[in-house]
């Protein structure tokens, strides 16, 4: 049985960015933006992480879901799913006294149709631009 908690080592952050295809980071840097984070959900599997997903944002109004991850073994069981679950039910706690709130997320590929299946909009569309991106290295 899978276990949720709010925290992941930076180690085993940066190993789930390489199964899953993505860079690893520079372990500090990894580590502020763990520490940054708003909201945190890590599936863990005995005391292994599989799966998680973290929020960023101003703690105001602009929010954007990062880091959607789930280990390839576990894909396609559901977990994505739980974990996109999590991160909506804190978004709409947050937004529960009325307040407005603006939420973005970058899907992979091939992903978006999940993303809609919880209320998120392809961009571009009649109302909103494409969204973009900017990659600096250093």
């Amino acid at each position: 049985m899978l276990e949720f908690k709010h925290t992941i080592e930076e180690k085993a952050y940066n190993d789930m960015r390489e199964l899953v295809g993505w860079r690893r980071l520079d372990p500090q840097q990894a580590q502020t933006g763990l520490d940054n984070s708003v909201f945190t959900t890590v599936a863990y599997d005995a005391k292994t992480p599989v799966g998680m997903a973290r929020l960023v944002g101003d703690g105001g109004y602009m929010y954007l879901i990062v880091d959607v991850m789930v280990h390839p073994d576990y894909q396609k069981q559901g977990l994505g799913r739980a974990l996109l679950e999590r991160i909506n039910a804190y978004l709409d706690d947050l937004a529960s006294d009325g307040r407005v709130i603006m939420v973005n997320l970058m899907a992979t590929t091939g992903n978006e149709g999940f993303y809609e299946k919880f209320g998120y909009v392809r961009r571009p569309n009649d109302e909103m631009g494409a969204g973009m991106v900017r990659w600096i290295n250093g």
